[in-house]
């Protein structure tokens, strides 16, 4: 079920494995800060309504680096609501900079206390979630 489309992310649930699905869109290339803040808090609620139990989340095609103060923003502010998922599978992006900019972002304090997992594949990040 699609919870939420943008022109900078997609994000749907499946009740079935309680799994809440965010994938980043290649317009990320034109996010402001501003933008990202306000996608992150539409998620963030999302999280809040469903209360899903793993994530994944797909940044293949991310194309928005996520900053200093933006890593610190997320950390704060919206982590705290992942730090209630079992497992959070992150298909991350071959481009260096996006890369480490959520690897980044996850190595945080709050970052941390998240049992997450990095893939290439949506296939190997979904095997891992479910089993």
């Amino acid at each position: 079920m699609i919870l939420h489309k943008s022109e900078y992310v997609e994000v749907s649930y499946e009740q079935e494995n309680s799994m809440l699905i965010e994938k980043f869109l290649a317009s990320t290339t034109n996010m402001t800060d501003d933008e990202f803040k306000k996608e992150m808090s539409i998620i963030y609620d999302m999280v809040d309504k469903k209360k899903p139990k793993i994530a994944l989340i797909n940044l293949l095609d991310m194309k928005y680096v996520i900053g200093l103060e933006m890593q610190e923003w997320m950390n704060k502010k919206i982590l705290t609501a992942e730090v209630n998922f079992k497992k959070s599978a992150y298909i991350v992006p071959t481009e260096l900079f996006a890369q480490v900019s959520v690897e980044q972002t996850m190595e945080e304090e709050t970052g941390q206390k998240i049992v997450k997992q990095y893939f290439e594949n949506e296939d190997e990040a979904r095997k891992w979630l479910l089993e």
